[in-house]
């Protein structure tokens, strides 16, 4: 792939909740490979919310459990679809992520809730669980945004693998000024990104 990166740096990094949209299966590798470059140095290991189903992928699963990233259950109902969570799993995914907070994790996690068949549509319906999280931990939200990933493996399985481009930009936005009031205010500004 052609990689851009926009990143913002700081010498002084502030535990944060990291927020992207979600269009490709490759999006948090492109994450984790970019990191150093996006976020700087000095930047605060991160840790990923993630749908539990990756794992039924070998090398996913051995990937995210040994970077001890934090699983969510929910129905594979196909992308595009409202998502569907055993919300018994989110006692557990709230612990893990806790205890990441607690151990100096930044977390990221993608509002989506899934892959966006559509992305040149415009973003899926945003979920509150960032805000949550930022809210109940007393950090900031900062803001990245993928383009071009699900043109090397798209959400839509008629096209999956088949790279029909190879231009990829990740931009990490500068944190915002101002504290969210609302999980809708998050969507909002979200959505605007």
């Amino acid at each position: 792939m052609n990689l851009e990166v926009t990143p913002y740096i700081t010498d002084d990094p502030k535990p944060t909740i990291w927020v992207s949209n979600h269009v490709s299966m490759l999006d948090t590798f492109v994450f984790l490979a970019t990191d150093e470059e996006l976020r700087g140095k000095n930047r605060r290991p991160v840790k990923t919310i993630y749908w539990r189903g990756l794992d039924g992928n070998p090398i996913c699963k051995i990937l995210f459990s040994m970077a001890g990233f934090i699983s969510v259950d929910m129905t594979d109902n196909g992308n595009g679809n409202p998502n569907e969570y055993n919300r018994s799993s989110f006692k557990q995914m709230l612990k893990d992520t806790q205890k990441a907070i607690e151990e100096g994790f930044d977390i990221l996690i993608m509002p989506e809730g899934q892959l966006n068949p559509t992305p040149e549509k415009g973003l899926q319906p945003i979920l509150p669980g960032a805000y949550a999280l930022a809210k109940l931990s007393k950090r900031p939200i900062q803001m990245v945004a993928l383009y071009g990933c699900h043109k090397l493996w798209h959400a839509d399985e008629s096209i999956g693998m088949r790279p029909i481009h190879k231009d990829v930009k990740i931009k990490a936005f500068p944190p915002m000024k101002r504290k969210f009031q609302s999980a809708e205010d998050f969507k909002e500004a979200f959505t605007s990104m």
